[in-house]
């Protein structure tokens, strides 16, 4: 177990719950500024597509990054920000284990709900392009989607989350079940919690194994990625 000396650090769990604070009120505001400009009636598309996915989520990585330079050392030191090379072989294999699990659950769930669900994001991707096709918009939020998101998501969670939980003496197993039911609930996707738990506490083993979370920011990156191509593919 990799066990860090936060306590020099004056960020903790509450910083974490204004951290998703942040990003929900921003995602409200977002949208109202949408629906003012655009109508009620109006499909999500074109730059208002990866604005109002990406934004909030930029909104609530800032904050993160300010609170660690302000009352800590930084993202890098105080939430095990750093990568090596090590860390995209990690995150290959950890994305391979979290595809397979992932992949068991939805079958599970289909099997006991009889409905195959889908991503919210994958929803407005779908919609977005029965309004106007694939656009250059469209390849945007899907690079975003494979790389911001992750980014900003892993910080938070296996960052910011898992640091503060630590700092209070949770141990690592618990953190992780902890980590991973927040992230899970936090996407607001109640088929696919059971899937995104179980991708969650895989990503998160990458910090358990590696005492960073750059091998978890790389699976997350390599999960979504494939996501998005298949998408694409699919919309195609």
């Amino acid at each position: 177990m990799h066990v860090y000396d936060h306590q020099r650090s004056q960020w903790g769990l509450g910083d974490a719950f204004i951290a998703l604070g942040i990003f929900f009120a921003m995602s409200i505001a977002f949208g109202f500024v949408f629906f003012f400009a655009e109508g009620e009636d109006a499909t999500l598309s074109g730059p208002w597509l990866p604005l109002l996915i990406v934004g909030p989520a930029l909104c609530q990585f800032g904050y993160v990054v300010t609170i660690a330079r302000q009352k800590g050392r930084g993202v890098f030191e105080d939430f095990r920000a750093g990568f090596t090379w090590s860390d995209f072989a990690v995150g290959a294999a950890l994305c391979i284990s979290a595809l397979i699990l992932a992949g068991i659950t939805a079958t599970i769930m289909i099997e006991l709900t009889g409905d195959e669900g889908s991503a919210a994001v994958a929803d407005l991707l779908e919609d977005s392009e029965e309004s106007g096709g694939l656009t250059v918009w469209i390849y945007l939020m899907a690079f975003f989607g494979a790389t911001v998101i992750p980014v900003a998501e892993e910080v938070l969670f296996r960052g910011l989350w898992w640091s503060a939980l630590e700092k209070r003496g949770v141990n690592q197993w618990a953190t992780l079940a902890i980590t991973s039911v927040v992230f899970a609930a936090v996407h607001l996707e109640p088929w696919r919690t059971p899937v995104l738990i179980v991708l969650g506490a895989v990503i998160g083993v990458g910090r358990i194994a590696t005492g960073r979370i750059g091998a978890s920011i790389a699976a997350h990156m390599y999960v979504n990625a494939i996501g998005m191509i298949f998408l694409l593919i699919e919309l195609s």
